[in-house]
């Protein structure tokens, strides 16, 4: 589906696959019963006149990660351009809460050769899409943020337009569940909100 693709044509799309479903499911071999007619009419309204909004290009992305020894080589980039990727990640999930963007490095983690910010940043260029990047909230500091968004949109010029704050907080052992790397003794939503106000604006 491309961006084109309004969220009225694709209600249409999914409305005439339920009737396609709905008519495999009553007639014979379909798997069920077949549904017994009780005389009753259900009338179904859609107003095809009426655009209830248009699927942004910022919608279509993947998460790229810098254990990923393939996602700034040629063949990636040329995939990536073919599918109309509009939006790519860095530096991956969780791994953001974990990444020092400045030597390349992921705390307790893996990171592929070839896969520094620059690097990826040549993919972007490559494929004309546009870079989300995590600012790492779990292990890094403000200061590293504004040091990264100094460095890309100042010194390098690569006008990055979105910045995350941490990845997943909710995974970091306030709510029981622990996969999110964070190093603040507080770790509630009060104090996430406290400490967000530390980083850069832009």
């Amino acid at each position: 589906m491309r961006a084109s693709m309004t969220i009225k044509s694709a209600l249409i799309s999914a409305l005439g696959a339920i009737t396609l479903a709905g008519s495999a499911l009553a007639g014979p071999g379909g798997g069920m019963p077949a549904i017994a007619a009780t005389g009753s009419t259900v009338n179904v309204t859609v107003n095809t006149t009426e655009g209830l909004g248009t699927i942004p290009s910022t919608a279509y992305g993947l998460n790229t990660a810098v254990w990923d020894s393939q996602m700034n080589t040629t063949q990636t980039q040329g995939l990536l351009k073919a599918a109309g990727v509009e939006m790519l990640r860095y530096p991956g999930g969780s791994y953001g809460d974990a990444y020092n963007w400045q030597n390349n490095t992921v705390q307790g983690g893996f990171v592929a050769a070839n896969t520094d910010f620059d690097q990826f940043m040549g993919t972007v260029q490559a494929t004309g899409a546009q870079p989300i990047i995590i600012a790492n909230y779990g292990t890094g500091t403000p200061q590293e943020a504004a040091a990264w968004v100094q460095y890309a949109n100042v010194t390098k010029g690569y006008g990055v337009k979105y910045w995350e704050i941490g990845n997943e907080q909710y995974g970091d052992g306030f709510y029981g569940a622990n996969w999110e790397a964070n190093n603040y003794t507080d770790k509630s939503p009060a104090q996430y909100a406290n400490e967000l106000m530390q980083y850069p604006a832009r």
